[in-house]
């Protein structure tokens, strides 16, 4: 989770190899889902290629002028010259008023937002010397000394959420009836009212360096409550020609179904630069796993330690080195992230600022070479058939035995998860098969069948390892071994070949399991090369 202040902070953590970097594809019918990043510049983006996030509003932040936001919009020289342009896309959010009340999140014993809270945070972007008359100003300064003269910056602005609990809201202006935003009808008409009003000062301001592309949705996980109000806000911008945009932590509730919500362009948290711990470098890897599955973007994380902790520089630089590692420094939509004045830091501060911010400069670029600091496992994602082809499906009359399904688990765990077909939507507590260690799983496949190929995908959503066997029978009575994972650490997709043979059950037996003693399995398929 980005910690936007420390009152904000929680804990919220719940193999073709990658070659020359851009994206990561798997063998699969055409039209069909397959692993990949959602890539810069493309009309669901808006164009976005480069969004960096402009924290405006509250007292507390930076005065975002033409002065401070000139090193955002340019790469500048140490006179202050512009030399290139910088970020193509702004993101203005702000997540709470002067006296500390979320507009996005409840909080237990918190005062409630009010229409008179709505109202601050769609004034504060057309304040009249700071906010996105500041990027104006700036884009019009280095329009003028780089050229084209036309050129235009891209703006996103924050949401605030209609918060269930907010029982008592509004009335809104002009109106007399107090809103129940545990109402959907009421929660939408708030909204609504809300946009309208950003869009109305927008066109009164007439800008003739920016584009306003659409809307963010501020909060950083959905779960089932909200997913309706997000879906609906989706529609409605569309309506108006606007696009939907959204930066979940990593693990959130809703992420891998983002799509069901509406939203155009989606990046995701890696969550790697706030730790207390330092994390190994391959949370990048399983970083990179879930954001291929789910087609989204990225987002690059930093803040002003960089430049003053030794250990808080290492990791803005193991972003920039791992951007290159897995491809998405020039293969996906990047946001980034960068506490609030950093970017501004970086440029006036002595050597040490000026390569940061130089390094940051030629990754926006796509032109930054690897420091050599950091040594990144590789991506790896087996050859997989088409579903069509795989015998062990719940869809062709395939079963599995001997999985658990407990009543606190809901209905995201369940025996017939690993083999739905679905490889990409799972998370913490959804979309795989469960059971204890040790023990095992049978899938009976729906008649005997000759088989030579199992993959297998092994929960991945941390460092965690595994050891396993598989076994194979016609009569579940005589067992044949198929693999022997018995040693060895044993991680995400795994794909195994074997000479054939007929099977009409496959045993998969777990082991170890290096987090806990319950095996997560996600999907396992049977294929007859």
């Amino acid at each position: 989770m980005r910690p936007h202040d420390a009152e904000a902070r929680h804990a919220r953590v719940r193999t073709i190899a990658l070659s020359a970097l851009v994206m990561v594809m798997i063998a699969a019918p055409a039209g069909s889902r397959q692993f990949g990043y959602m890539p810069p510049g493309t009309d669901a983006s808006g164009g976005v290629e480069d969004m960096v996030l402009i924290y405006h509003g509250r007292e507390v932040r930076p005065d975002y002028n033409r002065e401070n936001l000139l090193p955002y919009v340019a790469y500048l020289d140490a006179d202050g010259e512009p030399q290139d342009w910088l970020f193509d896309s702004f993101l203005f959010l702000e997540f709470a008023t002067d006296d500390g009340t979320w507009i996005h999140h409840y909080r237990e014993g918190s005062r409630l937002p009010t229409i008179d809270d709505w109202i601050w945070l769609a004034d504060a972007w057309f304040r009249p010397e700071t906010g996105l008359i500041g990027l104006e100003q700036a884009m019009d300064e280095v329009a003028g000394k780089l050229g084209p003269a036309e050129r235009k910056a891209k703006v996103v602005i924050t949401l605030p959420q209609p918060i269930a609990q907010d029982e008592a809201f509004g009335p809104l202006p002009g109106e007399d009836r107090t809103l129940d935003l545990g109402d959907p009808d009421d929660a939408h008409r708030a909204i609504a009212w809300y946009i309208g009003r950003v869009l109305d000062q927008w066109r009164a301001a007439d800008y003739q360096h920016l584009e306003l592309l659409g809307f963010y949705w501020t909060a950083e996980s959905i779960s089932g409550q909200y997913m309706p109000h997000a879906r609906w806000t989706s529609e409605y911008l569309h309506q108006r020609g606007l696009r939907h945009y959204w930066i979940p932590y990593f693990g959130a509730t809703g992420y891998s179904n983002w799509r069901e919500a509406g939203f155009d362009c989606v990046m995701l948290q890696p969550n790697y630069f706030f730790t207390d711990e330092t994390r190994p470098l391959d949370w990048f890897r399983n970083h990179a796993l879930q954001v291929t599955r789910a087609n989204t973007g990225v987002e690059v994380e930093f803040d002003g330690r960089a430049l003053t902790d030794e250990e808080y520089r290492r990791r803005m630089i193991a972003y920039f080195d791992a951007g290159v590692a897995y491809g998405w420094m020039n293969g996906a939509v990047l946001g980034y992230y960068e506490g609030g004045g950093a970017v501004g830091q970086f440029y006036r501060a002595g050597a040490e600022g000026r390569d940061l911010y130089r390094a940051l400069y030629e990754f926006v670029r796509g032109t930054y070479e690897p420091s050599g600091e950091n040594d990144f496992p590789p991506l790896e994602i087996p050859e997989r058939g088409e579903n069509a082809e795989d015998l062990a499906l719940a869809s062709r009359g395939a079963v599995v035995h001997g999985a658990i399904q407990e009543a606190n688990w809901g209905d995201g765990i369940t025996p017939e998860k690993m083999i739905d077909g679905d490889i990409f939507d799972y998370g913490g507590m959804y979309g795989f098969t469960a059971f204890y260690i040790p023990g095992s799983v049978t899938v009976e496949l729906p008649e005997v069948a000759t088989i030579s190929r199992i993959n297998l995908m092994l929960f991945d959503l941390d460092n965690r390892f595994f050891r396993y066997r598989l076994d194979t029978s016609v009569d579940r009575a005589t067992w044949t071994e198929a693999v022997d994972c018995s040693e060895g650490e044993w991680r995400g997709w795994q794909t195994h070949s074997f000479e054939p043979r007929e099977a009409k059950y496959i045993r998969f037996t777990c082991l170890h399991n290096s987090a806990n003693n319950i095996c997560q399995v996600v999907e396992l398929e049977a294929y007859s090369d």
